[in-house]
């Protein structure tokens, strides 16, 4: 097996959010907090295509993401600037490159087996509605039966399902022995902190921080192939920091994607 990279996405501002939908599609939130504006990414994971780049909705800033399904990306509003409450429900097509409906009135709750499940406040409790999730039909209305509420809440959250995903685990200088590359890579070195690494068919990857004379660290991501043991791979995803830089790199299927200076993703699939 070999690395092979697929593609590089980088952009002005600065990452703040990833997700996956269940089409391979990544989305990326990126925003500018001086000019108050978001935009959205997507990327084809597999093909290593862009889907589409820079999207910005009528919100220009105080929009998020609820869900993505479907090829389907859920986005909110908030209430206020200052408020973290959500309102609104706008479904935007991936591939239509196109809001396909909005309810200004109701708000995402959660979502389940082609079910969108959504409410409106009253001014005691909350009013819950079954919404279509292509078309935002209202299909039924619940009222504010809380069992019902809370049962489709639980059979949501265990149908989540993160088998495509591995992520790092963290391991304390006296847990190296794990791995030889992981010795024979930070011998010598200043490293502070802990070493996050995971292990992906026949590839370690792992990054460490190292201590600068300036008292600043360097974040270094490394993969090394196992079966030909030698290092394949090795990046700086971030200089100067004042502190650690976690959650840097993750795998998902084949693809192993790195996070780098806080506006650049790189992915490579193992094939």
């Amino acid at each position: 097996m070999k690395l092979k990279k697929t593609f590089t996405f980088s952009d002005k501002n600065q990452i703040w959010r990833l997700l996956i939908s269940d089409n391979n599609q990544l989305i990326v939130e990126t925003r500018n907090t001086d000019k108050k504006e978001v935009f959205f990414h997507c990327i084809d994971i597999i093909k290593g295509k862009k889907i589409f780049k820079s999207l910005q909705l009528e919100e220009k800033y105080w929009l998020g993401i609820e869900a993505v399904y479907k090829g389907i990306i859920y986005f909110h509003t908030f209430a206020s600037p200052n408020m973290p409450e959500h309102k609104e429900i706008i479904g935007y097509d991936i591939l239509k490159e196109k809001i396909i409906w909005q309810n200004d009135q109701l708000t995402f709750l959660t979502l389940n087996d082609d079910k969108i499940y959504a409410f409106k406040k009253k001014f005691e409790g909350r009013d819950v509605f079954v919404l279509d999730y292509m078309t935002g039909d209202i299909i039924e209305e619940w009222g504010n039966d809380v069992n019902k509420i809370n049962d489709v809440i639980t059979e949501a959250q265990l149908g989540e399902d993160f088998s495509d995903y591995i992520y790092p685990e963290s391991i304390v200088d006296t847990e190296y022995e794990k791995s030889s590359f992981i010795i024979e890579e930070i011998n010598g070195k200043n490293v502070i902190g802990n070493v996050d690494y995971l292990r992906h068919e026949n590839f370690i990857c792992f990054n460490y921080h190292v201590k600068k004379e300036n008292n600043y660290f360097d974040n270094m991501f490394v993969i090394y192939d196992i079966e030909k043991g030698k290092k394949v791979f090795k990046e700086i995803l971030n200089r100067n920091l004042n502190s650690f830089s976690p959650d840097s790199f993750f795998c998902f299927k084949n693809n192993i994607i790195l996070l780098k200076n806080k506006n650049e993703i790189i992915s490579f699939k193992v094939v």
